[in-house]
């Protein structure tokens, strides 16, 4: 397993097309493509293939580092590849934040796992589903 900066133009591609994967649409390349740019996706690879990848953004929220997405391709899912990401993009870091719905069991456990702590509960983004903000240890 190798988690890296993505840098070429087939890293990018494989992200997006995961994230396509997960969504069911292609709504949010744009945004993938240009936190690349800014030098924030990351990549994990299992078996030398891209399986996941992570969008950290420094405009994102307040203009701290913020992990404003983490996606593992479905098929790859409980190996290590989230752990791994969340280490390698807060690795040398003050702190950096992220935050998910109420509602996604997965990423909570994964969050709790790695020590990052519940800070917050904003309601009124998703209906019924709060989003809840974590920041590293």
């Amino acid at each position: 397993m190798i988690t890296r900066r993505a840098t070429e133009q087939a890293d990018i591609d494989r992200a997006i097309a995961i994230d396509e994967m997960v969504i069911g649409s292609d709504e949010r390349s744009g945004y993938i493509s240009s936190v690349a740019a800014r030098g924030g996706l990351s990549v994990a690879t299992l078996d030398n293939e891209i399986r996941a990848f992570c969008c950290l953004d420094h405009q994102y929220f307040f203009e701290q580092p913020f992990i404003s997405l983490l996606i593992v391709d479905p098929g790859a899912r409980r190996r290590g590849l989230g752990l791994k990401l969340l280490s390698f993009n807060s690795q040398g870091r003050r702190e950096v934040w992220t935050s998910t719905n109420r509602s996604n069991v997965a990423m909570r456990a994964l969050l709790e796992k790695s020590g990052w702590r519940l800070c917050g509960e904003l309601e009124g983004l998703d209906a019924g589903d709060p989003e809840q903000f974590f920041k590293t240890p």
